[in-house]
C-alpha cells in the first residue's frame, strides 16, 4: 500500500491554473513521484507531520513548487530553441537546457522545511509559471496563427 501524496491535483491548480485530463493524470504521477522522493529522504516525515513537529501545508507546498517546475516544461522536453517567420518579420528565442538536471530538485528553502530548521512559519518562494501555449508565443503576429 502506498502513501499518500502530500498534496494533490487541486493544490496545482490552485498554484498555477486549471488541468486538462492529460494534465491532471501526469500531475498525479509527479504529486506522487516528489512525495516518495521526500518520503526516502525523511523516512520519518508521515509521523513528525503526526505529531505537529511539521505543518502538513508547509510540505504541500514544497511538492507542489517541485511539481509545478516539472509540468511545464514536459510539453517541451528536447526543445532547446524556437523561431517563427512571416515575411520580413522574424522572433526566435532558446529554452533553458535543463537535460542533466534533477526534474525534482529540492531547493535550499524546501530543505530548510522538509529538515524542520524553520523556526517561524515557513514562507515558500513559488515563482508559478504563466500557462501559455508554444503556438501562441508571439501573438501579436497574427499572420503566422491564422493561415
Amino acid at each position: 500500500m502506498s502513501a499518500e501524496p502530500f498534496a494533490a491535483v487541486e493544490d496545482i491548480e490552485g498554484a498555477w491554473k486549471t488541468l486538462s485530463a492529460k494534465e491532471k493524470t501526469r500531475a498525479e504521477y509527479w504529486l506522487n513521484a516528489a512525495s516518495r522522493k521526500i518520503r526516502r529522504r525523511w523516512k520519518d516525515i508521515d509521523a513528525r507531520i503526526a505529531a505537529e513537529l511539521l505543518d502538513k501545508g508547509d510540505v504541500a507546498d514544497v511538492v507542489v513548487a517541485l511539481v509545478l517546475d516539472v509540468l511545464p516544461s514536459l510539453e517541451n522536453a528536447g526543445l532547446r530553441s524556437m523561431s517563427v517567420q512571416a515575411g520580413s518579420m522574424g522572433r526566435s528565442f532558446t529554452l533553458e537546457d535543463r537535460s542533466n538536471q534533477d526534474r525534482l530538485h529540492l531547493e535550499d528553502w524546501m530543505v530548510e522545511i522538509l529538515n524542520g530548521s524553520v523556526i517561524s512559519g515557513a514562507t515558500p518562494q513559488i515563482a508559478a509559471p504563466r500557462p501559455y501555449d508554444f503556438n501562441r508565443v508571439f501573438p501579436d503576429m497574427r499572420e503566422v496563427y491564422d493561415s
